[in-house]
């Protein structure tokens, strides 16, 4: 039987989600391989870029491991290890005498921070190789405790429609799924440029890439429809059409019906999404034939001297200040005098709650796929989305995942504002505007 709590330290409550995984990490590994424990840089970043048992898949650097292991040390939760015998210096957790906590709560707490919100049951299941639960009530217990702290370390969230059980979250800091508003520093973490394609900036992750063909293209049918008129007078002979934030290349037929002869630069600076926009080219030559993949963010893509158009679809509210600033030069001295660029708008035009919803449920042989999202206010310009994506037999989970995005929201407006300095002016067509130059 565990011995009872004495005292209850102090527990950070705004870790960013490289502290989170990387903390979790090192918990999860003295456990299940004590043989390399304590852990190098190099195992460590292995450790948290792990495709299973991770919620979300990322992919650190050395040097995002290095600094959040530095943040660790200064809150008491790590220590450096340095031995005569190895000249890689090792890091290794102190977790249950800095929060005083139990070997129980310490297996608890080690899979919330690296899968986000879970059932008692899926928690029970995943902390077997730390801690063995006799049974789920027994993690209930154990979960219960830790949110009746003086300090709470986890707390129980309000079970959702499409989920059969209430889920539990870690109250540390700022993870893919956790609702804890992480103002200032989301947005500092979203601002700070991309090293190179694979480690850029990816909002919504490998969940989004794997469902988004099945659950997030219908908007593409309408869409598709007005770029035949929006592109009509597209010129080719000026340069390729930009599809800035291809994604999965679900919009470029769409681009190439509305205009046939023009080539198509696509730019898409996420590995996963890139993916499938590969597959797609792979399986219509013609396509493949006219379109160029540019793997790099948009501030740093290298991009046609001149294009025909720009199309921007679901994206604006992804661009920082500097980003939007290269799209309008890039149309106010890069594009032909009329030459458009379309650019999607998405409501709400200002910060608002949005309650959890369900925008598409597909049959795929046995399994039914649901996307989910939610939306609250995260500053007086921003929203934090959060998107689920479920997998399911009939009642029964088979997957889910949980990701969110930090979304700056602009009205018709905002943007005519935005683009007058650069001697452009709009016009509003349905969901989109048409930005040109004016002189």
């Amino acid at each position: 039987m565990d011995a009872p709590r004495r005292d209850e330290p102090t527990a950070p409550r705004d870790l960013t989600v490289h502290e989170v995984r990387v903390l979790g990490c090192l918990v999860e590994k003295e456990a299940t391989t004590p043989d390399a424990y304590p852990l190098t840089v190099n195992s460590l970043r292995n450790a948290c870029n792990q495709s299973t048992s991770r919620n979300p898949v990322m992919s650190l650097a050395d040097q995002d491991v290095e600094t959040a292991l530095a943040a660790l040390r200064e809150r008491g939760l790590t220590r450096t290890v340095h031995s005569t015998s190895n000249r890689a210096i090792k890091y290794r957790h102190v977790v249950p005498e800095a929060l005083g906590l139990q070997a129980n709560e310490t297996a608890v707490l080690a899979v919330l921070l690296l899968r986000g919100e879970q059932t008692p049951g899926e928690l029970k299941t995943r902390s077997e190789r730390q801690h063995a639960f006799g049974s789920i009530d027994d993690v209930v217990v154990t979960l219960e405790a830790l949110a009746h702290r003086d300090e709470p370390l986890v707390r129980l969230l309000e079970r959702q429609p499409g989920q059969k059980d209430a889920r539990w979250m870690h109250l540390l800091g700022d993870t893919a799924d956790n609702d804890v508003d992480s103002g200032d520093r989301s947005a500092q973490n979203a601002a700070t440029p991309a090293r190179d394609a694979d480690d850029a900036a990816d909002p919504y992750g490998e969940a989004t890439a794997e469902f988004y063909d099945l659950l997030a293209t219908g908007h593409w049918e309408e869409f598709g429809l007005q770029l035949i008129d929006l592109l009509a007078d597209v010129d080719p002979t000026a340069g390729p059409i930009i599809d800035l934030g291809s994604g999965t290349g679900v919009g470029l037929a769409a681009i190439a019906l509305a205009a046939p002869d023009a080539r198509l630069h696509a730019v898409e600076p996420s590995k996963a999404m890139r993916t499938a926009l590969h597959t797609r080219l792979m399986m219509d030559a013609n396509l493949r034939s006219i379109t160029t993949v540019e793997p790099r963010p948009w501030s740093s893509a290298q991009l046609p001297p001149q294009a025909s158009a720009i199309v921007a679809s679901a994206l604006l509210g992804h661009l920082d200040g500097a980003e939007r600033t290269r799209l309008w030069r890039y149309v106010a001295e890069q594009m032909p005098m009329g030459a458009p660029a379309v650019i999607e708008i998405l409501p709400p035009d200002r910060p608002l709650t949005v309650p959890l919803t369900r925008y598409r449920s597909l049959e795929v042989g046995e399994y039914t796929y649901e996307g989910w999202q939610s939306g609250e206010p995260a500053d007086d310009r921003h929203m934090r989305w959060t998107l689920t994506y479920s997998v399911k037999r009939g009642d029964e989970p088979i997957a889910g995942y949980t990701v969110t995005c930090r979304w700056q929201c602009f009205g018709v407006d905002d943007i005519r504002a935005e683009i007058a300095p650069h001697g452009l002016t709009l016009t509003q067509h349905g969901d989109a505007v048409v930005v040109r130059r004016s002189r």
